[in-house]
């Protein structure tokens, strides 16, 4: 058997301690390297350590213990390539960089547009090409009411593009270097495209467009007033669709000059509108004003008769304002009237009259009647009507007489004068009080007759004094009566205490002047009876009933008036021979002149 000692251990174990140590110098190297290009300090080697490693390596025989060995790494040189590398990366990217600044040096950014277009990295030529373009396609739209649009294409009106700069002006407001911030900024830009067009061509493209046919045009309408069945009412304006053509055309000038594609009429108010809406509150209160002037009357009350005006008579003499103010014509204001004084008056007017030996004759008013105030009626009426309220009236009169009636106005009292039966009556409400002969004016002398028609009694005086002087002779006379009651002038009934007969055929060459003389006692009591306005009838009867004159006693003259016309006592006129007037001289018809020029 061979003895195998142990003194081979420890060589084999130097053998793997020198590979291990190779192992771990190569690794130590490796480790080095890469502590160099990281930077890291290179750990330090210690004495204890050393001796601890050969301390193990002699350990005792037949017994190998490893220990772990930190190689010591050898120095390196520092290695240049990442910085080269590095440095050219960036020359790399700088000349990129500068290549694209040097490229935009002449085209416009990335995501830049002009007026809406994508001009990104196109010349200033491209971009007034496209904007030419834009041009040539151009079309103006026109909105206008009811959702309807129609539309003018550029190449009807001439629009064509004119440069002028402006897109190299851009370009030149872009820092070509600065390329790379358009990635993160959009630029947007807006310029006025300069253009050309020919105006007269597009006043032609508007006129042709349905909006100025006038077969389609409505034009707007006012609201207004309309009188119904019953009343007033605002009829609504109307709209219309009417252009104002010179608004329109200045719009759409400015449209194309600005290269706007879109313009709305009705947005910018080119329509025509009614000047006067429903609303209006003038036409409100002009509708209340009407509406009150429908319900309005004025009623004329004239006796037992009534003529009313209303709305459908004086609508047409009425203007109404746009504030609502009333106002009417005078002169149609004062015609009705006129016509109304033409129905009522009577003065001046022949009337008929019943007689009271029942014959009908016809009289003309002559001082007697109606005669309305047409002057103080149309003030009134007209200030009645602006105020819009109704109201009744019985109107004013220059002239009135005692009744109104269907035939006449005589009523039931007045004095009838009979001169072709020299006959007098006196009728009070209807009852006869006086029926007497009497002598009327003289019918064989020029200008003595008793005149014809109807009068009014406008005076009565008791113990009058009647002067003048006889139209022939030119002799004056003083003469007094005791009951005076004028109808016509200086005509009038009176006493005649003088005449001892009346009636029959006297007046025929010993009438009076023209006055109606009448028995004392008669006198007297139509006097006492009668009123001031009472109208007094004469006319000629065509039946005569030939009755003669009747004596009729009459009292004596008391009163005495000298030739001055004053009355004096008797006393007195008897010592004055040569200025007194006697009783006797008085009495006698023949010398006595009833009253001035009669």
């Amino acid at each position: 058997m061979k003895e195998i000692t142990l003194n081979d251990g420890p060589k084999r174990k130097r053998r793997r301690d020198r590979s291990r140590t190779e192992g771990s110098r190569r690794e130590g190297s490796r480790e080095e390297r890469h502590r160099r290009a990281e930077g890291l300090e290179q750990p330090q080697r210690t004495p204890g350590s050393e001796r601890s490693r050969r301390e193990g390596s002699q350990g005792r025989p037949g017994r190998y213990e490893q220990q772990p060995v930190k190689p010591e790494l050898p120095k390196k040189k520092h290695s240049r390539t990442p910085l080269i590398v590095a440095g050219i990366v960036v020359l790399i990217m700088v000349a990129v960089y500068l290549g694209f600044g040097v490229y935009y040096m002449d085209r416009f950014f990335p995501g830049t547009t002009v007026n809406g277009i994508d001009v990104s990295g196109k010349t200033v030529k491209e971009v007034e090409n496209l904007v030419a373009n834009q041009v040539q396609d151009y079309v103006l739209r026109v909105h206008e009411k009811d959702n309807k649009t129609e539309q003018i294409d550029g190449a009807d009106i001439q629009f064509e593009y004119v440069s002028d700069g402006a897109a190299q002006q851009l370009k030149y407001s872009q820092n070509s270097f600065l390329w790379i911030n358009a990635y993160f900024h959009p630029q947007e830009y807006t310029m006025t495209t300069p253009t050309v067009y020919n105006k007269a061509k597009l006043k032609e493209a508007m006129e042709k467009l349905d909006a100025f046919d006038s077969d389609k045009v409505t034009e707007p309408k006012d609201a207004y007033i309309d009188e119904t069945s019953s009343g007033f009412e605002i009829v609504e304006e109307v709209e219309g669709n009417q252009l104002d053509e010179d608004k329109v055309y200045e719009l759409l000038c400015q449209a194309v000059t600005d290269g706007k594609t879109e313009v709305n009429l009705e947005e910018s108010d080119c329509y025509l509108k009614p000047k006067k809406t429903s609303d209006n509150k003038k036409l409100k209160k002009k509708l209340a004003s009407l509406q009150k002037y429908w319900d309005m009357t004025v009623t004329y009350e004239i006796g037992d008769a009534s003529d009313v005006l209303d709305y459908q008579t004086f609508k047409d003499w009425m203007t109404v304002d746009s504030s609502g103010n009333v106002s009417f014509d005078w002169n149609h204001i004062a015609d009705w009237i006129g016509q109304l004084a033409d129905k009522y008056d009577t003065f001046g007017t022949d009337e008929t009259f019943h007689t009271s030996l029942g014959e009908t004759v016809t009289v003309t008013s002559m001082n007697y009647g109606w005669k309305m105030d047409e002057e103080t009626e149309a003030a009134w009426l007209d200030e009645t009507l602006k105020s819009g309220e109704s109201a009744t009236r019985q109107p004013q009169w220059l002239e009135s007489a005692m009744a109104r009636g269907e035939e006449n106005d005589i009523g039931d009292t007045y004095v009838e004068i009979d001169i072709t039966n020299q006959r007098m009556w006196f009728y009070k409400d209807g009852q006869c009080l006086v029926d007497t002969p009497v002598v009327t004016g003289d019918a064989t002398k020029d200008g003595y007759e008793t005149p014809l028609g109807l009068y009014c009694l406008f005076d009565k005086e008791a113990k009058a004094i009647l002067r003048g002087a006889d139209n022939l002779t030119g002799k004056s006379y003083n003469t007094p009566v005791d009951y005076w009651m004028p109808f016509n002038g200086g005509v009038g009934i009176h006493d005649a205490k003088w005449r001892a007969s009346f009636g029959g055929t006297l007046y025929q060459g010993n009438g009076s002047h023209g006055c109606v003389n009448t028995p004392w006692d008669q006198a007297g009591i139509i006097f006492d009876n009668i009123e001031i306005g009472t109208p007094v009838v004469v006319y000629k009867s065509s039946i005569n009933q030939g009755t003669g004159s009747v004596a009729i006693s009459q009292p004596a003259e008391t009163r005495v008036i000298n030739e001055q016309g004053v009355e004096v006592t008797p006393e007195s006129s008897a010592a004055d021979t040569t200025t007194g007037t006697t009783t006797d001289t008085m009495s006698d018809p023949t010398s006595y002149t009833a009253i001035d020029g009669q």
